[in-house]
């Protein structure tokens, strides 16, 4: 499995789905674009569920979100909290996933659609949107606040296909092989259309195959659709039963199939958050070590003023009889001259190179 489902592994997905039935919405919470809605279970306790634009799965692992939610979010809460669920379907062997809860007065309906870029649609029971994560225009369907919601065009719904329908969709296909046909076609991943070549015994690279060889399809096909979940991770697969495909390699089982997605997935947040604490511990090492250099910088430079200070200090203390002749001259010249004609008479000094009577500072050159 991927991060972008297919209908075969959603449609085993919502089978699970099934056990919370009847829970109630607590929270809902969003990073970006994805989200995480807690609820409680009657016998169950509490349950996770996370949607993100091409999955969705039930988790133990509950990850940071922001605190402050985004405005979708806090629609969603408005609408959502406390409310019961009450059936939770695939939209025929769609990527769309549909569960209606029930309110106090009102029941609504939410549409978590895993195609593309995903979206998420809440509406009321009469499919009226009443707010979505993203308003969306295309060339046969519209999906905005205020409008009814319409469903994409279904192409093949491989659930309720009789053997003559699904002979006839691999007879009209483009596809150069019916491997192609058969994930693209009927929705089921390559994966899973592999898996069904091998079990039917038909050459996945062959366009055209015989009457024999779609009846041997078909009845794999329905097979595929009604087996026994027995969820595996085979390198970076995840797969509700074990396939042939894998017959050999190593596999890891699980209790349940969203309990495969979700190791494999919180692995990947868990790595993804480590990467960010360690990236957080890099910053502020850095932050520490130019606050280090700053400090040093500094205190270099006051030992630098502290070391001029001092020679400077020596230095006066060297021409003190100096320094305090020339200040009683000047005090005595101030009792019989103007501060102008002070400084006329000593134009020329050797010694004393300015006066300025305003800041009470006098300028000497010594050697």
């Amino acid at each position: 499995m991927r991060e972008e489902i297919s209908s075969l592994e959603l449609f085993y997905i919502v089978k699970e789905f099934q056990e919370f039935i009847g829970g109630r919405i607590d929270k809902v919470y969003q990073k970006n674009r994805e989200f995480l809605f807690t609820m409680y279970v009657s016998g169950k306790g509490k349950k996770l569920l996370k949607v993100m634009p091409n999955m969705t799965y039930l988790s133990d692992y509950k990850e940071e979100f922001p605190s402050v939610p985004p405005g979708f979010c806090k629609f969603l809460r408005k609408h959502l909290g406390n409310t019961i669920i009450r059936k939770i379907t695939q939209k025929a062997f769609e990527r769309i996933v549909e569960i209606i809860f029930e309110g106090k007065e009102k029941r609504l309906l939410m549409i978590i659609e895993l195609f593309s870029n995903g979206n998420l649609v809440l509406c009321n029971e009469d499919y009226k949107v009443m707010s979505a994560l993203e308003s969306h225009k295309w060339k046969d369907r519209t999906v905005r606040g205020g409008i009814k919601y319409e469903y994409p065009p279904v192409q093949v719904d491989t659930l309720s296909l009789k053997e003559e329908e699904f002979a006839d969709i691999i007879k009209k296909s483009d596809k150069d092989s019916i491997v192609k046909t058969l994930a693209v076609d009927f929705g089921l991943g390559g994966t899973y259309a592999e898996e069904l070549c091998l079990l039917s015994k038909v050459e996945k690279t062959k366009k055209k195959i015989t009457r024999k060889e779609v009846k041997q399809l078909y009845k794999c096909l329905r097979a595929l659709l009604s087996k026994n979940i027995k969820a595996n991770i085979v390198g970076k697969e995840i797969l509700p039963f074990k396939l042939k495909l894998f017959e050999k390699e190593e596999k890891k089982f699980f209790n349940s199939f969203n309990e495969a997605i979700d190791s494999k997935f919180s692995e990947k947040i868990t790595a993804d958050q480590k990467k960010v604490v360690e990236d957080k511990k890099s910053e502020e090492l850095e932050k520490a070590r130019l606050i280090i250099k700053q400090q040093e910088e500094m205190i270099e430079g006051l030992e630098r003023s502290s070391e001029e200070n001092k020679r400077k200090g020596e230095f006066i203390y060297e021409n003190y009889e100096q320094i305090k002749n020339i200040l009683t001259e000047i005090i005595k010249a101030k009792e019989k001259f103007s501060w102008k004609d002070i400084k006329e008479k000593l134009k020329g000094h050797k010694v004393i190179k300015q006066v300025n009577e305003k800041e009470g500072k006098i300028t000497v050159e010594l050697k």
